[in-house]
């Protein structure tokens, strides 16, 4: 497939808690992270030229951030180097009774306080083969959500398609305000990923009426979790377009040794199949596969390749 893959976010430093709790660590663990560099660095990985749009400190912890996103081949030539602050979020896993927890220190990082002159639209664009992003760079600040809708708006003005996760994040922002700006970006958006509980709780609608309200998607992917026990997990999948057609998987069994990254591997892979003329039961497989694959895998981001992806699908199991 021909042109770049770009996306706009931020990426993070992740400080994973040594032990059971946060205020009981004395000890992280450091990592890089961040949803829509996950995806540039598994589509990466799958074999697409890709670009993120972002802002990084004129530091030396922000040159660190950069040097990690080259390292799997992502083109930061138009990332925006200034300021002093890089985001970054506290993390303890929790078990099967105690949920994750997480503590943000972004408010005031420079992707937070980017505005929408930002970039230069007909550079970022120039090649561009699809334009990702998720909600949370709509929740950051209402100057980064005026940047995000500018860029979905740039792209669709270039006939550039755009894909769209949901990627709620409660710590974030309501789910009021979520969905007043989802509803708004899904009138651009050409891939929606998100949940089934997703398009009741931010769009007020469900499967049977997804296409009526946006008739312009051409592809609606809602993929369902389902916890069997804490390092067990399940999960579904279905693909509708806007043909009418719906696809969808049985359930898939998969062992979980990492949390985070599972959703960005699966975006990657269900992008990089829709993009390079898959089917819609073989994209399904195929990012079932990858979801499942990097649960087993530490850190956020996944690199692994498409053959391993497809080796993984002969070992994954149904649930009886």
């Amino acid at each position: 497939m021909q042109g770049k893959i770009v996306s706009f976010g931020e990426i993070m430093l992740r400080l994973s808690a040594g032990a059971a709790t946060i205020a009981e660590s004395d000890a992280f663990d450091a990592c890089y992270g961040g949803t829509e560099a996950n995806v540039l660095a598994a589509m990466a990985a799958f074999g697409h030229e890709t670009k993120y749009l972002t802002a990084l400190p004129d530091n030396a912890l922000g040159e660190a951030c950069r040097k990690h996103l080259e390292h799997f081949g992502i083109d930061t030539s138009d990332v925006i180097v200034r300021g002093d602050l890089l985001g970054l979020y506290f993390l303890e896993s929790g078990d099967g009774s105690r949920g994750a927890n997480v503590i943000y220190y972004r408010k005031f990082s420079e992707v937070a306080r980017l505005d929408e002159d930002a970039f230069d639209y007909d550079k970022v664009f120039a090649d561009a083969a699809l334009f990702h992003i998720s909600g949370i760079s709509f929740a950051l600040s209402e100057s980064a959500r005026r940047l995000s809708f500018r860029l979905v708006k740039e792209a669709k003005r270039r006939g550039i398609p755009v894909s769209f996760d949901f990627n709620y994040r409660a710590k974030l922002w309501t789910t009021e305000a979520a969905g007043k700006v989802f509803r708004e970006v899904m009138r651009y958006a050409d891939i929606a990923l998100a949940s089934h509980l997703d398009l009741g709780a931010f769009l007020d609608t469900d499967e049977a009426g997804f296409f009526a309200r946006y008739p312009e998607c051409g592809h609606l992917v809602l993929r369902d979790r389902r916890i069997l026990a804490p390092d067990r997990h399940a999960v579904t999948v279905a693909v509708l377009n806007g043909d009418g057609k719906i696809f969808r998987s049985t359930e898939y069994v998969f062992p979980v040794k990492e949390k985070i990254g599972g959703g960005d591997a699966f975006d990657a892979a269900m992008l990089h199949a829709l993009l390079t003329g898959q089917d819609e039961e073989a994209a399904i497989a195929f990012a079932v596969s990858a979801f499942a694959l990097k649960h087993t895998l530490k850190g956020d981001t996944f690199t692994l390749g498409a053959d391993d992806v497809l080796r993984y699908q002969t070992v994954l199991e149904t649930v009886k």
